[in-house]
């Protein structure tokens, strides 16, 4: 009798947190929106009515606009994560350059799709001198996060022949601060450019060098 009891009531208290995880998720969709949209002039005001709820129905999820541009970030963070491993399952077969190749690109084209909203959250962190340190927090977790997945990538060019060995521990950090350098040099520019214009010169320099062949 308790077995069949606990189970009603396990289901509702899931489908609220479904349903609350949700709805949270709607908030940060509209957010990015507004945000896209209105820049620094964005108000939680705005954000509530984007998504059709009351503003203190959008407080009881995030205490403030800085609160929910730290979970924006860390949400399109989490889902750049998930992309990149995607791509590595897909590509397991690939040669190195290929799956390099693929890799590379999933960065790119997330910057590229959330463009305006990684363009304020530069512009924000740049502005505002008390938040420094936490925003430098989440970013080297996340330059952690890639970096293992570059390192393991990494280890297939050095069996491959497309890496030299000896400098195995640098190739992580060397190509994400190429990558890096090409992102927010768009950003602070406030202009994307393609894809592939990044991507070839980016390879090339990080496969081949930059030095005349």
């Amino acid at each position: 009798m308790n077995a069949r009891s606990t189970t009603p009531r396990g289901k509702p208290q899931s489908m609220r947190m479904r349903m609350k995880e949700e709805a949270r998720a709607a908030i940060l969709d509209a957010a990015e929106q507004v945000l896209s949209e209105q820049g620094q002039a964005a108000r939680m005001d705005d954000i509530a009515a984007r998504v059709g709820v009351s503003v203190g129905t959008l407080y009881n999820y995030f205490e403030d606009r800085q609160q929910l541009l730290a979970a924006l970030r860390d949400t399109r963070g989490r889902e750049l994560l998930a992309l990149l491993d995607a791509e590595l399952e897909r590509s397991l077969q690939n040669p190195y350059r290929a799956r390099l190749h693929g890799f590379l690109r999933c960065i790119l084209e997330h910057s590229q799709t959330h463009f305006r909203l990684l363009s304020l959250l530069l512009e924000d962190s740049l502005r505002r001198d008390a938040s420094r340190e936490e925003d430098l927090d989440r970013h080297l977790e996340m330059w952690r996060e890639v970096s293992l997945r570059l390192e393991h990538l990494g280890e297939q060019g050095i069996q491959e022949g497309a890496l030299r060995p000896e400098d195995a521990p640098h190739y992580p950090g060397l190509l994400l601060d190429m990558m890096y350098g090409l992102v927010v040099r768009q950003l602070l520019a406030k202009q994307p450019s393609p894809t592939e214009a990044l991507l070839a010169p980016l390879l090339r320099c990080f496969l081949e060098g930059a030095a005349p062949r």
